[in-house]
């Protein structure tokens, strides 16, 4: 019989790490998303700031994309689609 009450215990000294585990992950998974909100406002602060500046006339080599938001925008918004995949996919292999 002492042997059901050990594996007992164990099982919700288990049960109660995995939930401690998963309470950490969740708290960690909700500040990155805060962190990547806050970051992403920053840049659209950014790029209003660089709207409002007076634009480079050199834009003759620019693809459609890069004249229609300027060439420094268009890149960061390809940087800003890469982050946001590289963390998905780090998210995904939790």
């Amino acid at each position: 019989m002492p042997t059901i009450i050990v594996g007992a215990i164990n099982f919700e000294e288990e049960v109660a790490s995995m939930k401690a585990t998963l309470e950490r992950l969740s708290k960690e998974n909700a500040e990155k998303n805060a962190r990547i909100k806050r970051q992403e406002e920053h840049i659209a602060k950014l790029l209003k700031k660089l709207d409002k500046g007076p634009r480079a006339s050199s834009n003759k080599g620019a693809s459609s994309d890069e004249t229609k938001k300027g060439p420094i925008e268009a890149r960061l918004l390809r940087m800003m689609a890469s982050q946001r995949k590289a963390i998905n996919h780090k998210m995904t292999h939790l």
